[in-house]
């Protein structure tokens, strides 16, 4: 993947994503760290349709099943949303993750939780459902 890649991997990548119409499947990674309280997590997606809207979701189950063109790889009574970003001219996804402001009281980022992330996106030139998913990517939170 390009960009400066950690030295040490955050989470764990899981879940198999499709090719989407850019010919590669989406994949994901997170920069920054995993300590809650330095509340510094970037999620990121790369190989997805240039300029398009995505965003990012996460749940405490990791599962794979249809969904759109591709796999939904989360699940769990308690899932989030966070914020619809643009994909940028390279076709990256980038979003930062604020634990000081989660998406709803049961999906608090909270040391010793394990959330998986996953990046939806729109992709039009597919056909089909006209909107793809990255892999599945697992991080377990500490202090």
């Amino acid at each position: 993947m390009g960009g400066q890649r950690n030295c040490t991997p955050i989470g764990t990548s899981y879940c198999v994503s499709t090719p989407n119409s850019t010919g590669s499947p989406a994949l994901m990674e997170a920069s920054g760290s995993n300590r809650v309280l330095a509340n510094n997590l970037v999620l990121r997606a790369e190989s997805v349709p240039a300029t398009q809207p995505g965003l990012f979701y996460y749940g405490a189950l990791q599962i794979q099943t249809p969904f759109g063109n591709g796999a939904q790889c989360f699940g769990g009574p308690s899932l989030a949303r966070l914020p619809v970003v643009q994909a940028s001219a390279n076709g990256v996804l980038e979003t930062a993750v604020d634990n000081t402001m989660p998406p709803s009281a049961s999906t608090i980022i909270t040391p010793g939780s394990t959330w998986n992330f996953q990046a939806w996106f729109r992709d039009p030139a597919a056909g089909g459902a006209l909107f793809d998913l990255s892999d599945g990517y697992s991080i377990m939170f500490v202090l």
